[in-house]
């Protein structure tokens, strides 16, 4: 038997041993037909199974979660004891017709409000001097890079069918059962850079409490900076009688929306008496912490937040400023939470803001987010030899990752597994791995992909290592 210090000696020395040196987890895979069992650690809202099994019916739905999960002599199973299952993740926030580029080079330049870098406003430079690219190809290969990473869902204002669920259209629900997210960047109408700090004189068309209690899930850019300006905004979305001047052409009034179905992004200049209100709404909130900190040196006060109970998910925002994919965007987390608040988000709360949490602010909790009997099995199977669970997942790359299933359907993976799940699907390049894309019949080929993306010099899928001129994820000196 092997003594505990001896046993705690090569947990360490496996923890810090480069990615690269670990073999490719083993993995015993019997193709079948009908059901699927996956056997891995599984990650469920209430307890690890380390190992278990998952059990996902034809149709697509997981019926069975426990130690064990009987399944006829036909069914499919996927045996992988150094893997861990979890929920796909779900980014909540992104402006993926913005993420074709790579970031620039930190300026070192903060702003007080995000209608200073958008419109050259207060002085400062401005920053968004580039078009969005919206063909679908490019959408593609955007949702590509969120799903190398283990992303099944996304809120991300523009969409390319095939790949995620796009939780904001109708036509990109990919079969979940709920109605679509409505995504507000501008609620105040206040695109064209108008700030206020006494009233509520924005554009002719805010979002109004009607509107929003209309909603199934209302997403909304609310507070984006750290001046009077930017709490300015939350008073004329949190009250009916702030201003109740209306002014010549429309608009001009406060409106009162914040309630359950509303999610305020970013929310970087709230107080916590705005948090004891959005508490008391039981509305919930969306961190960026990458872009937050790269454009204002601050980011939303997390803690102040969970401290009150608030739901809170994760979202990239964009590449910009923000991160590339989700596990770029929890790797600013990890590192935020170490770093500036002393540990004190745990992996578990870390975890649920890209699954459960993210699936909750949807409006999608009750079909996604979570390896639950009667969820639909939108699924990631991440290595994890040290059998590290929600750790590993947390800190996962795209080079750990194994196989990805949407609706139970193997859509990308590690070649060897993908090959025996479902042939002829398409190899792409993603550096330190070999992955595999099954796209949907009739669907874009990873080829016409990847010949897209070279023609287009578009940002690649990954990295092996820390991208470059990632935004920085530290709070302004």
């Amino acid at each position: 038997m092997i003594g505990r210090a001896a046993t705690l000696a090569i947990a360490v020395a496996a923890f810090l041993l480069p990615a690269a040196t670990w073999a490719a987890p083993a993995c015993t895979v019997q193709r079948g037909t009908g059901e699927t069992v996956i056997r891995a650690t599984i990650l469920t809202p209430d307890r690890i199974l380390a190992p278990g099994e998952v059990r996902i019916d034809s149709a697509g739905r997981i019926d069975c979660v426990g130690a064990r999960c009987a399944a006829s002599s036909s069914a499919t199973r996927i045996l992988c004891h150094d893997a861990v299952l979890s929920p796909g993740f779900i980014n909540t926030h992104d402006h993926i017709d913005f993420d074709n580029i790579g970031p620039r080079p930190d300026s070192g330049e903060r702003y007080a409000h995000r209608h200073e870098w958008r419109k050259g406003l207060d002085g400062h430079r401005l920053l968004q001097d580039f078009r969005p690219d919206r063909d679908p190809l490019s959408l593609s290969w955007i949702e590509l890079r969120f799903l190398v990473g283990g992303t099944t869902s996304t809120v991300a204002e523009r969409m390319a069918p095939g790949l995620l669920r796009n939780l904001d259209f109708r036509d990109g629900l990919e079969g979940i059962a709920i109605a679509p997210v409505t995504y507000a960047i501008f609620p105040l109408d206040d695109s064209p850079g108008i700030m206020r700090t006494q009233d509520c004189d924005y554009g002719p068309h805010p979002a109004t409490h009607d509107l929003v209690a209309h909603a199934s899930a209302f997403l909304a850019h609310v507070s984006e900076g750290r001046d009077e300006a930017a709490r300015n905004e939350f008073r004329c979305e949190s009250s009916e009688t702030y201003d109740t001047t209306p002014q010549a052409g429309g608009g001009g009034m406060s409106h009162d929306w914040i309630m359950p179905q509303a999610a305020l992004i970013h929310a970087v200049a709230l107080t916590p008496a705005d948090f004891d209100l959005v508490a008391a709404r039981r509305a919930s909130l969306v961190w960026s912490p990458r872009s937050n900190l790269s454009l204002y040196g601050q980011t939303m006060d997390v803690l102040a937040a969970r401290r009150r109970g608030i739901t809170i998910a994760l979202g990239s925002d964009w590449l910009p400023s923000g991160s590339m994919n989700l596990n770029r965007e929890l790797a600013c987390a990890v590192h935020f939470n170490h770093s500036h608040l002393h540990d004190a988000l745990s992996d578990d709360a870390l975890w649920r803001m890209v699954t459960l949490n993210a699936a909750r602010v949807a409006g999608a909790e009750k079909e996604i987010g979570s390896i639950a009997v009667g969820k639909l099995a939108d699924l990631v199977l991440f290595a994890d030899p040290a059998h590290r669970g929600v750790h590993a997942v947390v800190r996962a790359r795209p080079q750990d990752e194994m196989l990805v299933l949407r609706g139970g359907t193997v859509l990308l993976g590690r070649g060897d597994l993908v090959d025996r799940l479902r042939p002829s699907c398409e190899a792409i390049d993603v550096p330190g791995v070999s992955l595999k894309l099954c796209p949907e019949p009739g669907r874009v080929s990873a080829a016409e992909l990847e010949a897209y993306a070279a023609r287009h010099a578009l940002y690649p899928l990954a990295f092996d290592g820390t991208p470059p001129d990632e935004p920085p994820c530290e709070t302004a000196p």
